[in-house]
C-alpha cells in the first residue's frame, strides 16, 4: 500500500503529469502531452451489437453451472479471465472494452451481479436480492444485526426523516473537522457506530446506496 496523499503531491509536482479531480473525492493523473483515450467503463452508452449481448447472456448463464467456469474476483479480474478464455463474442475487443461490457452487463443489462465480492449470474447475485427487497421496502437482513464482544446487537432501521436528520449531522460534523465530504463507504458504518441504527437503502425503496443519496 502507498500513501495516496503523498502520491498525489508527487504527481502534482511533475511537469509531465496533469492531475484531475474525479467524483466522490477521487483523482486521476494523465500524461500532459497526450490526449487521454481511455475507455470510460462507467459510460452508460451501450453501442455494442445485440449479437454480442445474446451470446454474452447465454455464456453468463453457464457460469453458475460449473465451478470451472466461475469468475473469481471483481470486475477487472473477471474481465481479464474472459479475455484469456478467447470467447468468440469478445474477439476484437480491447481489455478496456471488455471491462465496459462487464459494467454494462451488471448495471444495465442485469446479466451479472455480485455475491460475496465475486461476479456471478444475475439470478444468483446479491444485486437481484436487493432489487426484490427494494420493491418490498424491507432491509436485506431483517432485523439488521451485528456481532460484538458483548453479544449480538440489533439495529433499528432508519426511516426517511431520521435518515435525513442523521446524515445532516454526519456532514455537519465532518465540516467542523475541516472536511467537505464523507466517503460513501463510511456512511453505513457511521450510522451504526454513532446512532446504533441501520441505514438500509432497500428499506427506503432503493437497491443501491448511491441512488438513495
Amino acid at each position: 500500500d502507498c500513501d495516496a496523499g503523498k502520491l498525489r503531491t508527487l504527481c502534482e509536482a511533475s511537469l509531465q503529469l496533469r492531475v484531475e479531480t474525479e467524483d466522490w473525492g477521487e483523482w486521476s493523473a494523465v500524461l500532459d502531452d497526450k490526449e487521454p483515450n481511455f475507455i470510460d467503463i462507467y459510460d452508460p452508452v451501450d453501442n455494442y451489437p445485440q449479437e454480442l449481448w445474446t451470446a454474452a447472456e447465454n455464456y453468463f448463464k453457464s457460469l453458475g453451472e460449473s465451478s470451472d467456469l466461475a469468475l473469481a474476483g471483481g470486475r477487472y479480474a473477471s474481465a481479464r479471465a474472459l479475455v484469456q478464455r478467447r470467447l468468440p463474442f469478445l474477439e476484437g475487443y480491447s481489455m478496456g472494452q471488455v471491462c465496459h461490457i462487464m459494467q454494462l452487463a451488471i448495471s444495465q443489462r442485469k446479466l451479472l451481479g455480485y455475491f460475496n465480492g465475486a461476479i456471478v449470474p444475475y439470478d444468483q447475485s446479491t444485486s437481484m436480492l436487493k432489487c426484490r427487497c427494494a420493491e418490498q421496502q424491507r432491509p436485506l437482513v431483517d432485523p439488521p444485526v451485528s456481532a460484538s464482544p458483548e453479544g449480538t446487537v440489533q439495529f433499528q432501521v432508519a426511516d426517511w426523516e431520521t435518515a435525513r436528520l442523521k446524515l445532516r449531522e454526519i456532514l455537519d460534523s465532518a465540516a467542523l473537522r475541516g472536511s467537505d465530504q464523507v466517503p460513501l463507504s463510511n456512511i453505513k458504518r457511521l450510522f451504526r457506530s454513532l446512532y446504533k441504527m441501520e441505514l438500509s437503502e432497500t428499506a427506503l425503496g432503493y437497491s443501491k446506496l448511491t441512488e438513495l443519496l
